[in-house]
């Protein structure tokens, strides 16, 4: 038996739109979840090889943001060997967005959605996620 503590899962937010990131936020940390926010992807980026994220991880990320878009963000991440469930958002999506998106491995969530719908989606992924880190 492993008496290590059980690490709380960090679900990582960028958005360029503070209303937004903030309203992400407060759900988040009423699920009892870290959180990390940042305002671009490139800030993101900048900041993933400092240990940001210690144990489970989902990112929430918008599709349109100034200087790099999520999907681009995505390639990135995949260029980079890091591996996070991500959760797409976007007030303007479609089918090919969406099948593209896939294919980088994200879940593609449309705006608006009810916050419960988002608790639902993050509460799987890291259940996911915690499942398999614990299979290995």
């Amino acid at each position: 038996m492993d008496n290590e503590p059980e690490q709380i899962p960090t679900v990582i937010i960028v958005d360029d739109e503070s209303a937004v990131r903030n309203a992400l936020s407060l759900v988040v940390q009423a699920m009892n979840f870290q959180v990390k926010c940042f305002s671009s992807a490139s800030e993101f980026l900048e900041n993933i090889e400092s240990n940001i994220i210690q144990g489970p991880a989902c990112l929430i990320t918008d599709l349109q943001m100034p200087e790099m878009s999520g999907i681009e963000l995505l390639e990135q991440l995949n260029s980079l060997g890091k591996q996070f469930p991500v959760i797409l958002t976007t007030g303007h999506g479609d089918d090919a967005l969406k099948c593209k998106s896939e294919k980088l491995g994200a879940t593609f969530l449309e705006k608006p959605f009810r916050p419960a719908k988002l608790q639902n989606m993050i509460t799987t992924i890291l259940n996911q996620v915690s499942s398999k880190t614990t299979a290995t």
